[in-house]
């Protein structure tokens, strides 16, 4: 990175003395004598006979001329050693920032003629200089056929002694006229003096920047420099590189090498067959055992449709079992209310009945109890005998339906099993 201290030679031989308001006097001086010169002549101290139009189009060429000279070259190049410091530290700057390293050397890969084509740009505007110098001639001629166009007379007096008069005036006019140009091409010759010896100190100036700083900046001839060294070693890496190849070890070398590396690819492809091979197989087995699961399945579903309706039959059967129960229970409920009307005919009796008649009823009562007992017993034992013929039925379809999903679950759990051991 550039420092302040690298740039001491440089301030050895960079020249910053000048009076940049000395320059201004000297661009102004001269012309301004002149238009005063002509003002002179124009108020009669001087033998100079000028026309007020004359001295009008001067000063109109003046003030133009006092608008251009701070963009003279002259003026401009002092300027430009007074701010040599900015021009130093954005200098250091612009290198530090475009620096690039090659190998072990540090430079700017930038030009230095960019640098200062833009540092120097804002010191004056180049257009208005540029044109300087053909303006001020152009406005004098233009003055002049002015002047000439103001002072020519209209001619139009018939006697001779008139127009001689009316000749004179005009001889006069044009006379004065061509002050105007000449004042115009002498600004001209002053601008482009002065433009000279500006452009030639901005030359010297930039020369010693140049010639100063060139160790800053890469240059075309140390890129093609490197880029030859850079060249010739990588020619020789190369051709060590070919004279390696060229031996026979090294060939000996890739021979054997080659022949690894295709015993390996053969053992690849082996091992990939193989693995092929088993997988072919695994998932072969792996269908066959699915195909059983399938059918295990499949089974259990069939015996499961069947133990349905089953079940709905027992159901159904269990219905109709519960209603004979509640025909049967209605006809208990009935016997019973016939045996309680009994005996309240018996009470209704015993409250007429003799003593010899007492044998006979007793008799009577005792057989009808005995025959409604005997109902009674032969409707329990057929209702009994009904529970115990359903249940037995009903359980040992039940048992064997179970029996046979359990079997059948079993089974395909079993070939689950085996098929995960498998594909572990």
């Amino acid at each position: 990175m550039v420092q302040e201290q690298d740039f001491i030679q440089l301030n050895q031989n960079f020249d910053t003395s000048g009076n940049c308001s000395a320059r201004i006097v000297n661009l102004f001086l001269i012309p301004t004598l002149i238009y005063l010169v002509v003002l002179i002549g124009y108020m009669g101290f001087i033998p100079l006979k000028v026309e007020i139009h004359s001295v009008v189009l001067i000063g109109f060429i003046y003030l133009i001329y006092l608008f251009f000279i701070r963009h003279n070259a002259y003026y401009a190049s002092c300027k430009f050693r007074k701010q040599y410091k900015e021009l130093k530290e954005e200098l250091k700057n612009y290198i530090n920032k475009n620096s690039l390293s090659i190998e072990d050397t540090t430079k700017a890969n930038a030009s230095v003629d960019d640098f200062l084509n833009e540092f120097t740009l804002p010191l004056r505007n180049t257009n208005f200089s540029s044109v300087a110098a053909g303006i001020f001639p152009t406005l004098g001629i233009l003055g002049t056929f002015i002047s000439i166009a103001v002072s020519m007379p209209d001619f139009s007096s018939q006697t001779a002694s008139v127009l001689e008069k009316e000749i004179s005036l005009l001889l006069g006019g044009v006379g004065t006229a061509f002050y105007v140009s000449i004042y115009g091409i002498f600004l001209s010759i002053w601008w482009i003096f002065y433009e000279k010896i500006g452009m030639s100190r901005f030359e010297h100036d930039i020369l010693i920047i140049k010639e100063n700083t060139k160790s800053f900046f890469w240059n075309k001839i140390d890129i093609d420099k490197i880029h030859f060294q850079k060249s010739i070693e990588n020619y020789e890496k190369l051709n060590e590189v070919f004279n390696n190849i060229g031996s026979s070890q090294l060939v000996e070398n890739m021979n054997n090498s080659l022949a690894q590396r295709l015993e390996m690819f053969d053992s690849i492809i082996n091992t990939e067959q193989k693995a092929m091979q088993r997988s072919n197989e695994f998932m072969m087995k792996r269908e066959q055992q699915q195909q059983v699961v399938n059918q295990s399945y499949e089974k259990i579903t069939q015996d499961i449709s069947t133990l349905v309706p089953m079940i709905s039959s027992t159901v159904k059967q269990m219905d109709s079992i519960i209603n004979t129960m509640q025909v049967k229970e209605n006809n208990i409920a009935a016997a019973t209310k016939i045996l309680n009307e009994n005996i309240v005919l018996l009470n209704d009796s015993l409250k007429n009945i003799s003593a010899d008649n007492l044998e006979n009823i007793y008799a009577n009562i005792i057989k009808n109890i005995e025959t409604m007992k005997s109902d009674t017993d032969r409707i329990g034992w057929s209702f009994n005998q009904h529970l115990n013929d359903f249940d037995e039925k009903f359980t040992n379809k039940l048992r064997n339906s179970l029996e046979m999903i359990d079997a059948q679950t079993a089974e395909v759990i079993s070939q689950v099993v085996e098929l995960k051991d498998e594909l572990k």
